[in-house]
């Protein structure tokens, strides 16, 4: 049998063979292609997980926000307590403090003179009275008295006033000797 080709050469199939040169070409473009998709799902899911991740830091830091607003009035509610038995305790010693002062006071008041003015400052102890009696010399005994207990120092006349009539007897508050004393209590703060 007789094959006849009816097409001419140039329409002919051709069968092109890559060459080694093209082969490579084309290897490295794939894989260039492969590396970049591949580092960008890489990088999509890095960023997926860090957006996760401070989505759950947001919500672990509002939740220690709130704690730690319970915490710093938890805090100010135990300083505020402690403040308020502080001062209770101030207080109550300060009391016991002025009830010893007048205690004090009393026992070397003599009988004949009556205090009309006492003015205690307790934590450094300063006190300032005034005290009337008929006669000064009462007024002069209190002072040695309170000059010798132990339980005061620094004590001194501030002001004294002695009634003077002439020819009349004087009648009243302007009949009675008057004594201005300032002393500080140094006895303590133990009770009786």
């Amino acid at each position: 049998m007789i094959t006849i080709n009816l097409l001419p050469y140039a329409r002919k199939r051709r069968q092109t063979q890559l060459t080694h040169q093209d082969r490579t070409l084309i290897f490295v473009v794939v894989a260039v292609i492969v590396v970049l998709a591949a580092s960008y799902y890489y990088a999509r899911l890095l960023v997926t997980r860090t957006t996760d991740h401070l989505t759950d830091l947001n919500a672990q830091i509002a939740a220690l926000g709130s704690e730690q607003k319970l915490l710093d009035l938890n805090r100010s509610l135990a300083q505020r307590s402690l403040a308020i038995e502080t001062n209770l305790t101030a207080a109550v010693q300060l009391q016991v403090n002025t009830n010893q002062i007048l205690d004090d006071l009393a026992k070397d008041l003599p009988k004949a003179c009556t205090l009309t003015q006492v003015n205690i400052t307790v934590l450094p102890g300063a006190i300032d009275i005034a005290a009337t009696s008929n006669q000064f010399v009462d007024l002069v005994r209190l002072f040695n008295a309170l000059s010798a207990d132990p339980k005061f120092k620094g004590v001194h006349i501030s002001g004294y006033q002695i009634p003077y009539a002439a020819g009349a007897v004087a009648q009243g508050s302007q009949a009675k000797a008057t004594m201005n004393l300032t002393l500080t209590w140094v006895g303590g703060s133990k009770n009786g």
